[in-house]
């Protein structure tokens, strides 16, 4: 056997890592500062990656080990930390490229059905005895020129009977379905997927072989694109099925191979049949042929000699040599058989044991044959059967003949690969490489290449591996790191630490590659956050982020920054444990012609490339680190200097060592967020490393970790920082000693910046925007690579910033120090500012347009532009990033983008093209790549909506910005910080109109404002334009004349992003000025555009101030450069200032922009939309109060709000009648604002009735106030003033733009005599809006009662009093009489009013035909028991109209007394209407009073029944007229006897002349009236007894009368009179 191709044997193997640990020890003996720290166990040879180099890549902790338990506690020595190169390390060869999207693909279940004759085997003895596993595999297809197609399957182990097929293109996207093809039993995890040869042009049909456990094999014609739908059944044309069992004694099936148009099988008894499926028919001759020793007569022999010698087959590959088709089987016995299956001959037989190899051969790789060399390799597993640690591979390398006879090298070169831990999962091999996936741990792999050049073993970084670092959770102690410090650097600024922290892990969690939606979901479900299918997937990404955050905030983290940390620990080692899981690696794939190197995982797909250059500096080995030159990094001449940067390399180390990556974390998003100042974060970092940790309070980490762990943890960060302080020290030491200065040791490093830095290249690359999936590998390759740079800048910053502060101790001169500070740390600065561009573009996903930003989405829906809108759609998807969004470079050789999957070195040529042409976007002629490019950049983000993405991009800007004017000043800083204001304006301006939050809009708006006032500043300041306003002319700050040229660069660079922000000006501006105006009119249409008055107004105002400058300059020529004159621009700017004012409700302001227009049209207009807005406001009490003064503007404010009220509903709110109103009152001018009133009431009278009776009592309640307030305002004016012009005038005002309202259902004034509407059509009184108001309160009464009559107002006054008695509105009544009647008319109303009122005291009266009463219920008094129970059902009413009548006598007798003095003859008229009504009625007694007693209350009786109109003698006078003989002869004799019975005092009186009067003609009436009824027959005992009665008395009374006469007499004549009288 001679030496192999691949790496040295076991002994080789073990003489090399001797030699390297015996090299090692020299070095440790030379470092006693650091002995502790390298006794310290060293992590297995397989995963430790690079341990000296800053950016380690250790495996991560496995993430089923206690994801969410408390914090473990470091070890002290930190063994996984930076350190030496720890003894058989192996150098990192490349790292995985996730191809973003392939989670997210949609199945498409297509059902594979079987047929009736074959028989599912039993799943305990299945007839295929292949091992079921997990399997995958990809298929290169080319589909013409350069272009392939990748066909990329899997089969889980958890759904054997379920295989997946996806077909990538790399010219095409990442497709967003994938074909799920269900069988109907379990598959052998093996299939085979080729082109059919027979398919129509234009039509790709794929074959796809596949086996059963049962034995069936199955042809399977897939049609692409897979357009099949959904739950769906394979047509039985499309499947050809074959089955295995031939006969009973067929053996099982063992191995299977597949080639297109043949199967290949190995079975159990060692034989291999090639069966011709999809060539030929299965019944055809030929169709299946046995791969046999023997060649005619001696089979039989042969056949029972071969059965018995070899083993079962084991495993069987085939490979093309020289145009044949050879088939290498593998045998449990060892017998390594190839053979040709064309001619179905045996080339060689070979056993493997003969190189006394342990372990049993199960599995063999065979590689594609090198025709160069004429040599063909290919690895055989050898598996222990005791230890699982003599694992080996094994490769042979068969040399071939080219002749005509073929033929193999019986003795191969052999190699042998010890897999030291682990369990191979596939292998892939080449002639020169070979590549090998093995399971190390639970859910933990690792993939490691061995090259035959320079025998060394290499390593990839898998994504987990990176995933694990990014979360914190590569090894035990960097996140803990993390928990440790965070309180300390948040010290000063713990509001914000939470979101800081959360924005920081969120960041890391959802960026492409990381962002895993299988493992996101079942992560969120741990944490009882249930999301259904179609929910998580319309989740967005800030949908994501709130999910997140909740369950964060949920935890309880919020308390401290250490708790945070924490809390975001436990949930990352949740996700990545799902992560794992549902992304474990199924097997490698390998296109040599391309060199394409991938990986199939359970959920996703990734590629593998190389490390750049300097990538292979950080990472590599220390064997490496002194070969420069074979990392194309020609940097240094002389060793001493790559012996320098070898010692610089390793003090980043020790703060790597000491800090983790937490800290470059944490700077990171310091730039990033703008939340935090990165120096404030810089000095709290560096604070740590000279001081050590130091937290600020120990109760929250003592809650987190325990009492113990603390101590313990604190302890062990005290001796880490002392260890760290000694190692710094002493390579200090060893960097002075190998340099003859400090300022040696800079200059290795200012070159060693220089391969840290973009290497922009001058050659051109055409460019093309690209959708693909090879741009969204470069753009995961390209984050990669940023990232890695970005955090060995930041090293080198911190080495740098811990030289200085340590500077005293290492006799550090001033000048090295203002070195490092003037120059050192800006370029530091601009190598971090350029990765960390190119790192937030590749993994920040695009935000989605908003949904009402249409111009935005019109601007994509243009015919001939599909890319446009495709990439439209994209927008807002977690996979599409920013970087997706620029053009891809296309090289010289062709479009590696759109053709094929570049190679792994490839993918670095690209990426360095890519970055050249992204740091060469500048549109600036003289600012520097990155200045320019990032401000390019961020146009073009602005330009697709990213303005969220822009405005980080320009933060981060400006944190450059500081740095470079802290260093120097020059023009293109100049003009980069210009072009940063007003681009960062734009963008705040942009976010904060969708902003939903109200406090973060106003401040963003308010940024905004200031970003674009600052640019004009920074503008004029850099042009001297500012410094000549301040000292009139003089020159006080003398300026560089680069930088005033920089003021003027600077407006024309605005032309260049005119697209983006829309600001453009037509022509050329030769005046700054000018130049300013326009730019603040641009700031206000912006601001007015996105309904930002408060901008808009202030930019306004910067308008019209700069338009007064413009005027007041001496020269005119700036005036002579307006488009419009200086008077219609200011009236313009005033009118906008006004608009926005009142948007903002400033009225004040609104009102002053109005007074100052100096164009009257347009202040008018201005007024009246002032007047419009304020009433639409329901402000009008700004135009009332006397708040705003009006000067000069009071008539037409007047005249304006009287047209808008005459034009506007009466419903409308505020009432302009009573704004009116305000107005004048305010002013004291009462007759106008009486008039307004009245001008309301008559619209009232006119248009009220049309809302119908439901709003009819709010109308007669408005017109009541109406005429209240104009009555009240009338009589505050001089009584000969106080009345009101005609109504009619209002109608005659007339308005340019609209007609008054006019209603014609009342023309005339309500209530009033042919008279009283002349005079109203001329003049109103308080008289006659007295009446008004009356009939009008009448009227609102009538309607709150709900009365049934119908009250309308062109009724009389007569039929509304009647309506109001009917009612019992008595004093309402009362009120219309009084004020409508005077004198004797008011007399005849009053005695009808009482006459009505008097009938509703009679229910029972004549003609009263609508109720029927009993006797009973006719009565005045309640009703006797015996009718109760004569008529029980008849009480309740009878008392309720006792009760009722009892109201109204009351009523009667109230208002009869209150008016029996306007009227004396009131009482003889309610008495006539009572006995009219009812002839027996009984007389209340109250009313029978007030004919019997005088004003006074005294009785009318000494002087007979005379009296007024209402006396005794009226009484009588009714009871005769009505038949009340008892009550008029019980009266008249009550007076009768009265008079006769006088008191000694009125005896005197009584006998004067006509002292008393008796009605004698009624008496006689009487009298008669008694006898006729007693002759007819009538009551005669009555009117007997009356008449006897009667008689007795006025007997009586004459007798009286007589006696009083004579003494009369007696008295004059002396008693002549008496003689006289009885002769």
């Amino acid at each position: 056997m001679g030496k192999g191709p691949f790496v040295p044997k076991k002994k080789q193997i073990r003489a090399r890592i001797s030699e390297d640990i015996n090299s090692n020890k020299e070095t440790r003996k030379a470092q006693f500062a650091i002995t502790t720290y390298l006794n310290g166990p060293s992590p297995p040879s397989s995963q430790n990656f690079s341990e000296l180099s800053p950016h380690r890549r250790p495996k991560p902790t496995p993430p089923d080990q206690n994801p969410a338990g408390p914090l473990p506690v470091a070890a002290a020595d930190g063994e996984t930390a930076m350190a030496a190169p720890a003894s058989g390390s192996c150098r990192i060869a490349g790292t995985e490229v996730p191809i973003t999207g392939s989670d997210k693909v949609r199945w498409i279940d297509l059902t594979v059905p079987s047929s009736p004759s074959a028989a599912p085997a039993s799943p305990a003895d299945p007839f295929v005895s292949v091992p079921p596993r997990a399997a995958s595999g990809c298929h290169v297809v080319s589909s013409g020129g350069e272009s392939q197609r990748y066909l990329a399957w899997r089969i889980h182990e958890e759904h054997q009977n379920v295989l997946e097929v996806i077909e990538l293109c790399a010219s095409k996207e990442f497709p967003s379905s994938g074909l799920r093809l269900v069988f109907q039993e379990a598959l052998c995890p093996f299939a085979f997927m080729c082109e059919s040869e027979g398919a129509r042009r234009g039509e790709s049909v794929y074959l796809l072989y596949v086996l059963t456990i049962s034995g069936v094999a199955l042809l399977c014609n897939l049609r692409s694109p897979f357009s099949y739908v959904s739950g769906s059944i394979l047509s039985q044309n499309d499947i050809l099925e074959f089955s295995l069992q031939t006969h009973t004694q067929s053996a099982n099936v063992t191995a299977v191979k597949a080639k297109p148009g043949c199967l290949v099988i190995g079975r159990q008894d060692g034989s291999i049949c090639c069966y011709s499926l999809g060539k030929l028919a299965p019944t055809s001759p030929g169709f299946s042929n046995e791969l046999r020793d023997d060649a005619g007569i001696g089979r039989l022999w042969t056949f029972v000699s071969r059965t018995k010698a070899l083993g079962p087959v084991q495993d069987i590959d085939t490979a093309t040599v020289n145009e044949r088709e050879l088939l290498f089987a593998l045998h449990l016995d060892g017998s390594l058989r190839v053979w040709d299956i064309s001619s179905h001959t045996k080339l060689l037989n070979y056993n493997v044991h003969s190189n006394d190899f342990e372990g049993q051969p199960s599995r063999v790789w065979v590689g594609e044959a090198d025709d160069d060399q004429e040599l063909i390799s290919l690895a055989v597993l050898h598996q222990g059967t005791m230890v699982p640690a003599c694992d080996r591979v094994v490769v042979y390398g068969f040399s071939f003949g080219a002749g005509e006879r073929f033929l193999l090298s019986p003795e191969p070169l052999v190699s042998a690969i010890p897999l030291l831990e682990g369990k191979l999962v596939d292998l892939k091999i080449s002639t020169e490489k070979l590549w090998i996936l093995k399971e190390v741990g639970p859910m933990l792999y690792e993939i490691v290449q061995f090259d035959s050049d320079g025998e060394e073993i290499c390593s990839y970084v898998l994504q987990e591996d990176a995933i694990s670092e990014q979360m914190f959770q590569s090894s035990e102690s960097a996140l803990d790191d993390l928990v440790w410090t965070a309180d300390s650097i948040f010290s000063s600024m713990k509001e914000h630490s939470f979101s800081f922290i959360s924005s920081m892990f969120l960041r890391r969690l959802l960026q492409p590659g990381v962002n895993h939606c299988s493992a996101l979901r079942e992560t969120l479900l741990e944490y009882k956050r249930f999301l259904s299918d179609s929910e998580f997937q319309s989740l967005t990404t800030s949908g994501l982020r709130k999910e997140i955050l909740s369950i964060i905030e949920h935890e309880g983290s919020s308390q401290s920054a250490s708790s945070t940390a924490y809390h975001w620990k436990k949930f990352s080692a949740r996700y990545l444990h799902k992560w794992c899981g549902n992304n474990r690696p199924y097997g490698l794939f390998l296109d040599m012609n391309r060199e394409v190197f991938g990986l199939v995982r359970k959920g996703s797909f990734s590629l593998f490339r190389c490390l750049e250059g300097v990538e292979q500096l950080i990472y590599g080995s220390s064997d490496e680190l002194g070969n420069l030159e074979g990392l194309e990094m020609n940097l240094f001449d002389d060793v001493s200097d790559t012996e320098t940067l070898i010692e610089v390399l390793r003090c980043m180390g020790h703060i790597n060592h000491l800090l983790g990556r937490s800290s470059a974390a944490i700077y990171y998003e310091s730039l990033i967020s703008s939340v935090i100042s990165p120096d404030e974060i810089a000095s709290q970092i560096l604070k740590i490393l000279e001081s050590g940790f130091s937290p600020q309070s120990s109760s929250p980490l003592i809650t987190l970790l325990g009492t113990d762990a603390y101590v313990e943890r604190r302890q062990m960060a005290h001796k880490s920082q002392r260890k760290f302080s000694v190692e710094m020290l002493l390579s200090f030491h060893k960097l002075q000693s190998r340099s003859t200065s400090w300022s040696a040791v800079f200059d290795v490093i200012e070159k060693f910046m220089k391969c840290l830095n973009t290497k922009v290249t001058i050659q051109e690359h055409e460019l093309k925007r690209l959708c693909n999936v090879n741009s969204t590998i470069l753009v995961q390759v390209t984050s990669q690579v940023a990232r890695t740079m970005f955090e060995s800048a930041f090293d080198l910053f911190l080495f740098l910033s811990y030289l200085v502060g340590v500077g005293g101790q290492v006799s550090l001169l001033q000048s090295d120090v203002s070195r490092i500070k003037l120059k050192l740390f800006p370029m530091i600065q601009d190598i971090l500012g350029q990765w960390i561009v190119l790192h937030f573009v590749g993994i920040s996903p695009t935000t989605p347009p908003a949904m009402e930003d249409f111009s935005y989405q019109l601007s994509y829906l243009q015919l001939g532009i599909a890319d446009e809108v495709s990439l439209h759609r994209k927008l807002g998807s977690s996979d599409f990033t920013l970087a997706c969004l620029l053009d891809f470079p296309k090289s010289a050789e062709g479009d590696h983008l759109s053709a094929c999957f570049p190679s792994t070195a490839e993918v670095i040529d690209l990426v360095r093209q890519f970055i050249s042409s992204i740091m060469r976007r500048n549109n600036f002629d003289h600012a520097n790549s990155f200045l320019g490019s990032t401000i390019n950049l961020a146009a073009v983000f602005v330009r697709h909506g990213q303005y969220e993405a822009a405005q980080n991009l320009l933060g981060i800007l400006d944190t450059y910005l500081n740095y470079a004017r802290a260093s120097q000043t020059d023009q293109d800083t100049d003009i980069a910080c210009s072009a940063r204001l007003h681009l960062n304006g734009f963008c705040l301006l942009m976010l904060a109109h969708d902003e939903a939050n109200i406090v973060l809009r106003e401040s963003r708006v308010h940024e905004a404002i200031r970003c674009f006032f600052s640019f004009i500043y920074f503008t004029l300041l850099i042009s001297h334009v500012v410094l000549a306003d301040l000292f009139n002319g003089v020159n006080v700050v003398p300026m560089e004349n680069n930088r005033a040229a920089s003021g003027q660069e600077a407006p024309k660079a605005l032309k260049k992003f005119s697209s983006e922000t829309g600001f453009q000006i037509s022509g050329e501006c030769k005046s700054i000025s000018l130049w300013r105006l326009h730019y603040y009119e641009w700031a206000m249409q912006k601001f007015e555009q996105n309904s930002m008055s408060e901008g808009a107004c202030q930019f306004a105002l910067a308008a019209l101030e700069q338009v007064d400058s413009i005027v007041d300059l001496d020269n005119g020529s700036e005036v002579e450069g307006l488009p419009e004159t200086a008077q219609m621009i200011k009236g313009r700017l005033w009118a906008n200032v006004f608009k926005y004012s009142l948007d903002l409700k400033n009225f004040r302001d609104a009102y002053c922009a109005i007074v100052s227009n100096p164009d009257d049209d347009s202040k008018y207009v201005c007024l009246r939309r002032f007047i419009i807005v304020l009433c639409e406001l329901g402000e009008t009490k700004v135009i009332c109060n006397g708040e705003i003064p009006f000067t000069g503007l009071l008539e037409k404010v007047e005249q304006e709000l009287f047209w808008k009220a005459e034009r506007s509903d009466l419903s409308s709110r505020p009432n302009l009648y009573k704004v009116l109103y305000s107005f004048e009152a305010y002013r004291n001018n009462w007759r106008k604002a009486a008039a307004y009133m009245y001008r309301y009431f008559v619209r009232l009278s006119r248009e009220g009735d049309a809302g119908g009776s439901r709003q009819l009592s709010h109308v007669l309640q408005e017109k009541l106030h109406a005429l209240s307030t104009a009555i009240n305002s009338l009589q505050l004016v001089e009584p000969s003033c106080a009345w009101l012009d005609s109504v009619c005038e209002a109608d005659d005002q007339t308005s340019p733009s609209k007609k008054p309202r006019n209603n014609l259902l009342m023309e005339n004034s309500a209530f009033g005599t042919d008279s009283e509407l002349s005079r109203l059509q001329f003049c109103v009184d308080i008289e006659i809006l007295e009446k008004e108001y009356t009939l009008t309160e009448a009227l609102y009464m009538l309607n709150t009662v709900n009365s049934r009559s119908k009250s309308h107002e062109s009724h009389s006054i007569e039929a509304l009093t009647d309506i109001l008695i009917n009612e019992n509105l008595y004093d309402l009544a009362f009120t219309v009489v009084l004020k409508f009647w005077k004198e004797s008319g008011m007399k005849r109303e009053l005695e009808r009013v009482f006459a009505a009122i008097a009938q509703q005291c009679c229910p029972n009266r004549v003609g009263n035909s609508g109720r029927n009463f009993t006797d009973t219920q006719q009565l005045l008094l309640l009703p006797s028991s015996e009718d109760d129970a004569r008529d029980g059902g008849s009480k309740t009413i009878a008392v309720a109209h006792q009760v009722q009548g009892s109201c109204q006598w009351e009523t009667l007798e109230l208002y009869l007394d209150k008016y029996k003095d306007l009227h004396p003859r009131l009482p003889v008229i309610v008495a006539e209407t009572l006995l009219y009504a009812d002839p027996e009625i009984e007389l209340p007694l109250w009313l029978v009073q007030m004919f019997k007693t005088t004003k006074g209350g005294n009785r009318m009786i000494s002087w007979g029944m005379c009296g007024k109109e209402a006396d005794p003698a009226a009484l009588f006078r009714l009871y005769t007229n009505y038949g009340r003989h008892a009550e008029a002869a019980n009266l008249l004799v009550e007076y009768l006897d009265s008079f006769a019975s006088s008191r000694p005092v009125d005896v005197l009186h009584r006998k004067k002349m006509s002292a008393a009067w008796f009605p004698y003609t009624t008496i006689e009436r009487f009298w008669c009236q008694l006898e006729e009824m007693q002759s007819a027959g009538h009551s005669a005992d009555q009117c007997d007894r009356l008449k006897k009665l009667l008689h007795g008395a006025l007997m009586k009374h004459l007798q009286q009368v007589v006696v009083d006469s004579e003494d009369v007499l007696s008295s004059v004549g002396g008693g002549q009179g008496v003689e006289s009288q009885s002769s």
